[in-house]
């Protein structure tokens, strides 16, 4: 069964969506590369929050593309990571059980 992975987050004084869009499209080489990567939404609620949506095969591939998503080892993720305000991060996994 698949896994949803939701990032939830504000972002940083002066960001605004554009930027955080082009920051978000420029993570994708990463994002792609990770086993069991599925597909990737990035949503804005009526509150003003984001979330980064992605889809993984599994929770083994999910976990483990959490745990490698590392901006220095990834300079890719660099502009990412600056767009985002890091106190209002919450990230939490969810496994698929049915689907319309």
């Amino acid at each position: 069964m698949s896994v949803i992975e939701t990032v939830r987050f504000s972002l940083n004084p002066g960001v605004g969506a554009e930027e955080i869009k082009m920051a978000w499209c420029g993570s994708e080489g990463f994002v792609r590369a990770q086993p069991g990567f599925q597909r990737r939404r990035l949503v804005e609620g009526e509150d003003g929050t984001w979330q980064d949506i992605v889809e993984w095969q599994d929770m083994e591939s999910a976990k483990a593309a959490s745990a490698a998503f590392d901006p220095e080892a990834h300079p890719e993720l660099g502009q990412l990571m600056a767009a985002i305000d890091p106190g209002t991060v919450q990230m939490s996994h969810a496994t698929v059980h049915g689907e319309m």
